[in-house]
């Protein structure tokens, strides 16, 4: 048994990206790619916002600046076929780099405190385009200096061979491998909400992956009849920055398990397929069993399944079944990755563009490595704790009789406030779970849009809870009536909220399957609007001086809470694992 890449020139392109100074001329050739240090802003680039043009250049005087999820800029190069290339780029902060060559993406992450080169390497195959692109990596990034190398022309060995439907492979006789047919995927159902089927679904986006917390949780892939299985081929999520721990069995009849591989790690350093050799068995059902990574989590992550061996040559793929939602049944919310924040700031992708304002009545514009006890990263070292304990001290802000421990927008340079009108488009997006309600009177605000007072629109659009009923409210109701998102929300469910105004018009999109933020950012998320009778909006209205809060806004005071105040299990709190804003 065998752990092994299924690119036999893997290795040699890795080597080649480590020491791209000492390729020597001859044997490398340049691609012309335009605007490459972003000298003339986005020219020759197509560019997604959050993004921008910075002066943190490494060389020249601009650099490319992508603040949010969702920023990326992409363009569209000529190359030759079956030649192995080399993509670099320079990163300061956070940010991934990568090449979509025939529908396949490489990619690699890096970036620091200063620039550091970052590399990717991979072979064009028959493609004679691809298109390079930088995009958006937990964190603020800027980007410059990208360069393409081709180092040489080979042809890529892939074991995976399509099965040829005129000639059929006979289990008993055959040495090749060839790709299986996968009928369907499954797991426990404790999932984060990447599900199993992702992993055979042919998209290698790390959007599409199965993720289940916990060491011994399981995959399943059924090849729908009993054949001859030899290897696996597994792109892990993640997989070129930590090892994933695994074993894998067979089944016959998915109850008695054949262990064909034990003690698997993934080599940690590949972003493409990993082919792992197993022990040759007859078997119908193939199931990967997960121990937790290298980053020292308990956490199981593949992106895309192959399984090879011997079959009856049928070439017929069956549709990944698609389970109905059961109106019924409630969707597992999900979980997040454990993280290695140590300030909030670690956690803001442009902390410059926001303020806080604490329970005390304190305002703070500097939140670089900022953290108290209204404002801090909680256990898991992934989210950001807003919290409001009810006590006598409280203070409240001018205009406000509640307290709070909440964001408020600024300009991207952090030099003053931001307001903005209705016309045109703003968009704010909170990952966030509402983690605790004050003892006497349970409201809390999380995530709002502010109007003008003076014209009687204070909160114009809130997302507001009142025990379990999630709603949104326009101004304590005196702009249109309450609209209802969840009548029975559950404290601590973490959910997506997408505030949207539109030329007057304002949507809200909210999510508890953890999916909202890339089916908003692939234009597709409609099936999570928040709808008022048989309209997409839910206010039309037109103000000005406005602005986002993101955060906790208690809806209480120790004059609600009477002698309750001072316990001190008596206090609102939210949880923001991620959040951005953008205008247009």
């Amino acid at each position: 048994m065998q752990l092994k890449t299924n690119l036999k020139y893997t290795t040699a392109l890795v080597a080649a990206a480590l020491s791209m100074s000492v390729i020597p001329a001859a044997n490398a050739a340049s691609v012309t790619i335009e605007n490459a240090g972003f000298e003339s802003s986005f020219s020759g680039w197509s560019d997604t916002d959050p993004s921008a043009i910075s002066s943190d250049e490494r060389s020249g005087a601009k650099a490319a600046k992508i603040t949010g999820s969702g920023g990326k800029f992409e363009q569209e190069v000529a190359i030759e076929a079956n030649t192995d290339y080399v993509l670099t780029a320079y990163i300061e902060g956070y940010g991934k780099i990568g090449a979509s060559v025939d529908g396949t993406n490489y990619t690699q992450s890096g970036g620091g405190d200063e620039y550091e080169q970052v590399s990717v390497a991979f072979n064009s195959g028959s493609a004679t385009s691809i298109t390079i692109f930088g995009n958006y990596d937990s964190k603020e990034g800027r980007f410059d200096d990208f360069a393409l190398e081709s180092v040489g022309t080979s042809e890529p060995v892939d074991p995976i061979e399509p099965t040829d439907p005129e000639e059929p492979v006979d289990p008993a006789v055959c040495s090749d491998n060839v790709a299986l047919v996968i009928s369907s995927a499954s797991d426990d159902g404790t999932n984060d909400g990447h599900g199993p089927e992702n992993t055979i679904d042919k998209d290698t986006s790390d959007e599409s992956r199965w993720s289940s917390n916990g060491i011994g949780k399981t995959i399943t892939y059924d090849l729908g009849s009993q054949v001859a299985v030899k290897e696996l081929a597994i792109q892990w999520y993640k997989g070129s920055s930590r090892s994933s721990y695994f074993d894998i069995h067979t089944s016959t009849n998915n109850s008695d398990w054949t262990s064909v591989f034990t003690g698997g790690i993934s080599s940690g350093a590949d972003s493409s397929y990993e082919a792992i050799d197993v022990t040759d068995t007859e078997a119908r059902y193939v199931r990967v069993t997960g121990a937790g990574n290298s980053a020292g989590s308990s956490w199981n992550s593949i992106i895309e399944t192959k399984i090879l061996g011997c079959n009856d040559g049928s070439t017929i793929e069956p549709e990944v079944p698609t389970e109905p939602t059961d109106p019924e049944e409630p969707v597992e919310p999900p979980t997040i990755d454990p993280g290695t924040a140590v300030y909030p700031s670690d956690l803001m992708s442009n902390y410059d563009q926001w303020k806080i304002t604490y329970p005390d009545g304190v305002e703070d514009k500097t939140l670089f490595e900022e953290t108290n006890e209204y404002f801090y990263v909680n256990e898991d070292a992934n989210g950001i704790v807003f919290r409001v304990p009810i006590r006598s001290s409280n203070g409240s802000t001018p205009n406000s009789d509640y307290i709070r421990s909440e964001l408020r927008e600024r300009t991207a340079d952090g030099k003053s406030d931001i307001y903005w009108t209705t016309t045109g488009t703003h968009v704010a997006y909170s990952k966030q779970a509402i983690t605790h309600l004050p003892i006497v009177k349970d409201h809390l605000v999380a995530t709002q849009i502010h109007g003008n007072k003076d014209d009687g629109i204070d909160d114009a659009m809130v997302l507001r809870l009142e025990g379990n009923h999630l709603f949104l409210s326009f101004n304590g109701g005196k702009l249109r009536s309450d609209v209802t998102v969840n009548d029975n929300y559950t404290l601590g469910t973490v959910h997506e909220v997408i505030f949207e105004v539109v030329n007057d018009k304002h949507y809200v999109y909210y999510s508890e399957d953890g999916n909202l933020n890339a089916a908003y950012t692939a234009g597709n998320a409609d099936q999570y609007l928040v709808k008022d009778d048989s309209s997409n909006y839910v206010m039309d209205l037109n103000y000005d001086q406005s602005y986002f809060k993101i955060g906790n806004y208690t809806q209480s005071n120790p004059d609600k809470e009477g002698e309750e105040t001072d316990n001190p299990d008596n206090y609102g709190e939210v949880v923001v694992y991620d959040f951005w804003v953008d205008h247009q």
